[in-house]
């Protein structure tokens, strides 16, 4: 699901990365798609993984994080994930950028 979620953000303008390939200073605002930790619910054979969206927008427009925040919410509405919150925005001194992180859970059937 992470490839159709990564593919609807670059079809809606969103300009989506995967890890590791922004390379320089954040001179337009862009996202990360990230798989992250994968949790299994007690005594049953199912759990989620936490999704990672991590936001980044050039450093002189602070007022820009929440719309793209919004655009990037509303494009995801069509898949089943559960909204998980949000991390504080904060400066990015690397990339001269200021940073947030959606955070979403998507159910999976637990392996192993």
């Amino acid at each position: 699901m992470i490839t159709q979620i990564y593919n609807k953000l670059r079809t809606s303008n969103l300009n989506p990365y995967w890890p590791g390939h922004h390379q320089g200073l954040c001179d337009k605002r862009y996202c990360v798609v990230k798989e992250n930790t994968q949790v299994a619910f007690p005594n049953t054979r199912v759990g989620y993984r936490l999704l990672d969206i991590i936001v980044f927008v050039p450093i002189s427009s602070y007022v820009q994080v929440a719309p793209y925040v919004r655009e990037i919410k509303a494009a995801l509405k069509e898949f089943p994930l559960w909204y998980a919150g949000e991390t504080p925005i904060i400066p990015d001194d690397e990339k001269k950028a200021y940073t947030t992180s959606i955070q979403y859970q998507i159910l999976k059937k637990m392996e192993g």
